[in-house]
């Protein structure tokens, strides 16, 4: 007669495990499009940053009245990040917007649907951004929930949070 062979007791037991940790992991990364949403708006947020910290630092004029910010602000329908007033920099929310804001290259709306908001870590929305002219965030006199110094921009889905760091010198980079 030959020998049965199988597997033992203690191999079946590490593989069930195994599959047991991949799919509370993995599965639900597989579950819609949540994870993707907040990779993309993470990517559109870096550049959104980017391209308003170019623009600080290319408009060095004294007489530059332009807002070189970003503010983020939540609706009960939509979460949102842009400038409310390119001119005035005391305009730190959307509301009440004659005609209804409209987003520029910087700007962005994001359908509830996705469930994706953007907030500076521990600080509440309305909260902004502000590059100096030599591209480092600083203090917004408009709003006291500001990244002067740099900080954490928390990306929440559904899914995962997502961050971007931006340093005190002006760097700016997912983590």
């Amino acid at each position: 007669m030959k020998n049965a062979r199988g597997f033992t007791l203690i191999e079946l037991v590490t593989v069930i495990i195994i599959v047991g940790i991949l799919a509370v992991s993995v599965a639900p990364k597989f579950d819609g499009t949540a994870s993707y949403e907040a990779h993309t708006h993470r990517a559109q947020l870096i550049s959104a940053l980017r391209l308003t910290q170019q623009r600080a630092m290319q408009q060095t004029d004294a007489s530059d009245s332009y807002c070189h910010q970003l503010i983020f602000d939540d609706d009960s329908s939509f979460s949102r990040y842009g400038v409310p007033d390119r001119i005035d920099c005391t305009v730190t929310t959307f509301s009440g917007l004659v005609p209804e804001w409209q987003p520029d290259a910087t700007g962005f709306e994001v359908d509830n649907k996705y469930q994706v908001s953007f907030a500076i870590h521990g600080k509440t929305n309305p909260s902004a951004i502000t590059f100096d002219s030599m591209g480092r965030p600083v203090s917004n006199v408009s709003i006291a929930n500001n990244c002067a110094g740099g900080c954490i921009i928390n990306i929440q889905s559904s899914v995962e949070t997502l961050k971007i760091q931006i340093e005190s010198e002006g760097y700016i980079h997912g983590i």
